[in-house]
């Protein structure tokens, strides 16, 4: 019985252990890096455009093989509903010596059923839209590959906003934890002022209106993260069911020395760094290689032709595999074609493609002065901000340093309690404001790496 209950309890002792086990949530840790990676792998749309610049490939080869030899094997079967007839003019070879030269006379072939296999080989030998096509193609190719860098730069761009919000919204939320755990152990002691009667009921409430502050700060500073670290799942497409820990040497004394140095950079960028640019070039110069493809359809071109086949013919179709009906015929030959007259189709075309490269530059241009206006408003967005910052860093220090000197004021009996409520409000506002102002800058400093192209390493480019 004894050896029972133990089993009994073994077997309870287990099952409790393996609903532990299930109940607890497994956890992967992601650096910055890590999480871009991670997006890259996973995200379909990035897939998309990997295959794009497959099927581009697959195009330049193709027009590359249009020089290759084409062979073709042709084989088709007629049946004459009415009798075929020959044609033949007095004076030709095979014509009966009683009939006039010029003459014609109808004969009938004698054969109803006849069949035509051939194998024909064709030779491109000189076209002239070649270059112009595979150079398209090889500019499409690169245009695939240059879209899927700005497709990663804008996800780039989104990760790090999110993970650095996340990173931000954690020391916030350390920094007001601390805070909760003072204001509660000064309600505390409030409260035990107000039964022994050395204070009144309205030092308590005003204490814990202090504490609640804070504590709903808190919880909206933990929503906070909860929303930015979802908005990092969904761009790395992140659907696993184990939770993300984020890891990094997040300091904010770094992120903000490192404002100064992007600010200067700001100022000496130029358009040529930004994937948009590199886009646009390439797009102006497939326009330009198209005018020249439509062009190329008013020059000649010259191929080769060659054809072995037979022809065999009777009056019924069995007769048709007789061998002495099966007599090879060959030919070869150059096919040259001269465009004369086209209706005015190449004009009208090669001006359309005119206007179109006409509207690339048109784009570029605007890229360029677009560009000019998001260098100028980043870097006065900085500026702005990081001159907020520095007000808010040095008043949340004052307020800092002021709830010390309560405290000591308070335990030597100079400060009372209204002091150390207005201190802890104090605090509480400007810790607000401090983070609300680093983080601007830190999502400011985020937009000026785009704008300086410092993501195009990252992305590949």
């Amino acid at each position: 019985m004894k050896n029972c209950n133990q089993a009994k309890f073994s077997c309870l002792l287990l099952a409790c252990m393996l609903l532990g086990t299930i109940n607890v949530k497994a956890q992967k840790t992601f650096t910055f890096v890590e999480c871009i990676n991670y997006a890259f792998e996973h995200n379909p749309l990035l897939q998309v455009s990997v295959k794009n610049i497959s099927i581009a490939d697959i195009g330049t080869k193709k027009v590359k093989g249009s020089y290759l030899p084409r062979v073709n094997f042709l084989s088709a079967f007629q049946y004459y509903i009415a009798n075929r007839k020959v044609i033949i003019e007095g004076g030709s070879p095979g014509a009966p010596p009683s009939l006039p030269d010029g003459e014609p006379l109808s004969v009938n072939t004698g054969y109803t059923n006849t069949w035509y296999p051939a194998l024909n080989v064709n030779q491109l030998i000189f076209n002239p839209s070649y270059r112009s096509s595979y150079n398209i193609a090889l500019q499409n190719q690169q245009l695939q590959t240059q879209q899927l860098g700005s497709f990663k730069i804008d996800l780039i761009s989104g990760i790090n906003k999110a993970f650095n919000t996340c990173k931000l919204l954690e020391v916030q939320a350390r920094f007001l934890a601390e805070n909760i755990k003072r204001i509660d152990t000064l309600l505390e002691l409030t409260r035990i002022k107000f039964d022994k009667g050395a204070g009144v009921k309205i030092e308590v409430n005003r204490v814990e209106v202090t504490a609640n502050r804070m504590k709903s700060e808190l919880v909206n500073v933990k929503n906070g993260f909860s929303e930015a670290l979802l908005s990092l799942q969904f761009q790395m497409n992140y659907l696993e069911q184990d939770s993300m820990i984020l890891s990094s040497n997040f300091t904010i004394p770094q992120l903000v020395s490192q404002t100064d140095t992007l600010m200067v950079q700001l100022l000496q960028s130029n358009p040529s760094v930004r994937i948009e640019n590199q886009l646009l070039n390439t797009q102006i110069a497939v326009a330009d290689e198209s005018i020249k493809l439509e062009k190329a359809r008013a020059v000649p071109n010259v191929s080769l032709d060659a054809s072995l086949g037979s022809a065999p013919a009777a009056d019924d179709f069995t007769k048709i595999f007789q061998g002495e009906r099966w007599k090879p015929y060959s030919y070869i030959g150059v096919n040259v074609g001269i465009p004369i007259f086209n209706g005015l189709d190449i004009k009208r075309s090669v001006e359309q493609r005119k206007i179109q490269a006409s509207q690339s530059r048109n784009y570029l241009d605007q890229f360029d002065a677009q560009f000019a206006n998001e260098k100028n408003t980043t870097y006065v967005q900085m500026k702005n901000s990081l001159e907020r910052y520095r007000y808010a860093d040095a008043n949340l220090q004052l307020a800092s340093n002021n709830i010390e000197l309560l405290h000591i004021a308070f335990i030597n009996g100079v400060a009372d309690n209204q002091d150390l409520i207005l201190g802890e409000n104090d605090l509480y506002d400007n810790q607000v404001r401090y983070y609300n102002e680093l983080l601007q800058l830190i999502l400011y400093a985020i937009e000026g790496q785009r704008v300086t192209g410092a993501f195009n390493k990252l992305a590949g480019m």
